[in-house]
């Protein structure tokens, strides 16, 4: 069955899922990184990790190398006035069913590539005792850049992650390339000992750098500025909004309504949502997509509904959609009356609703609505 659309620019949820298929958390930040985003990206991971059921020592490995890989996109990305390529980075947390995946992209001059892939290559040698004394050596003896670090932030990372690194460099031109540094947290294993299980290996093997691309390709070609999937609360909004308010260049007034509206969308969720993916944790599982296009930010929100919920809620949203002004307060303020979320997005976006219902099985549909703001 295809979807049922008012619009192509709302099956961008259901396109995203199929690169999110079977994660209990994703979020996607694409767009230019500095102290105060990467504290704002911080919190909003943090809230969820710490959350999870998982170990205490996992989280914390998780979370140290997030830092760090932040760390290394503020330090180290290069800024151009023009150029006719996305110059903007990209943060990546992803946790599948074994494994914590993180991954961050920037531009870095070609003239730099050779020793930074010198270095990782060098880590990627190492074992967990020779990666202690390496760092030991790089600590006593190394040389600090302009720009921090000797290496050692690398090494904490390997050490931390138990794995090796995955990286490439995608040249742009003769001057810039965009690194891609790819690791990624074992769920379960906590000494190095460990051995992992077949299912464990499968699933790292099957998360290439490759898929990565195709995300960030992805992301920029539909302007995507963040995606969160994963469980919603009034503390990941605010997160969310915190760091939109940093990236999006537009009057207080717009961002008040914008915030307005995640909130409308959380009621949304939480009236309509469902829960199928593999997370554990308790809470409204749904998603967040922001975009920027020319004049008009646009705000998707999915999450999974009953099959049994599709007719009569396009019906509710066509009914809305096509009342007037003062029918919309009427439906706001009727307390007995259905549709009242969406009632106050239409007027608070002043634009109606496009919506999408696509069909996962025989039973569950992704459900999600845009609303469109002009900047």
């Amino acid at each position: 069955m295809s979807p049922i659309d008012t619009n192509s620019n709302t099956e961008i949820a259901y396109k995203l899922s199929k690169y999110i298929s079977n994660d209990s958390l994703e979020y996607i930040y694409r767009g230019n990184v500095n102290s105060a985003i990467a504290e704002n990206i911080l919190s909003l991971a943090e809230n969820n990790i710490s959350k999870s059921r998982d170990k205490i020592l996992i989280r914390k490995r998780v979370y140290f190398i997030m830092v760090e890989c932040l760390q290394n996109i503020t330090r180290h990305q290069e800024t151009i006035t023009n150029g006719n390529f996305d110059q903007k980075g990209l943060f990546i947390l992803k946790k599948k069913k074994y494994s914590y995946y993180i991954t961050s992209a920037n531009l870095i001059k070609n003239s730099t590539i050779e020793s930074l892939k010198s270095k990782i290559e060098k880590i990627n040698t190492l074992n967990s005792e020779s990666l202690k004394q390496y760092s030991r050596q790089v600590l006593d003896n190394g040389t600090f850049s302009s720009k921090g670090g000797a290496g050692l932030g690398l090494i904490e990372m390997a050490r931390k992650s138990g794995r090796k690194f995955r990286y490439e460099f995608n040249q742009i031109n003769d001057t810039y390339s965009i690194f891609y540094l790819h690791l990624s947290i074992p769920i379960n294993k906590i000494a190095e000992n460990e051995k992992e299980t077949k299912e464990e290996i499968k699933e790292y093997e099957e998360y290439t750098i490759e898929k990565i691309k195709q995300l960030h390709n992805f992301t920029s070609s539909n302007d995507i500025l963040l995606n969160f999937n994963g469980i919603l609360n009034q503390e990941n909004l605010k997160n969310l909004m915190n760091i939109l308010s940093k990236q999006i260049t537009t009057s207080q007034t717009l961002k008040t309504r914008l915030y307005n509206i995640m909130v409308e969308i959380l009621q949304n969720i939480v009236l309509h949502a469902i829960n199928i993916t593999t997370n554990e944790e308790k809470g409204n599982y749904g998603m967040f997509i922001i975009r920027e296009k020319e004049n008009k930010l646009l705000v998707t929100a999915a999450n999974y509904i009953p099959k049994d919920k599709v007719e009569n809620l396009k019906t509710l949203i066509e009914k809305i959609n096509n009342s007037d002004k003062d029918t919309r307060n009427q439906i706001i303020h009727n307390t007995q009356e259905q549709g009242q979320g969406l009632a106050t997005l239409i007027n608070k976006s002043k634009n109606k609703l496009k919506y999408n219902f696509s069909e996962i099985n025989q039973e569950i549909y992704l459900y999600s609505i845009t609303v469109t703001l002009e900047k």
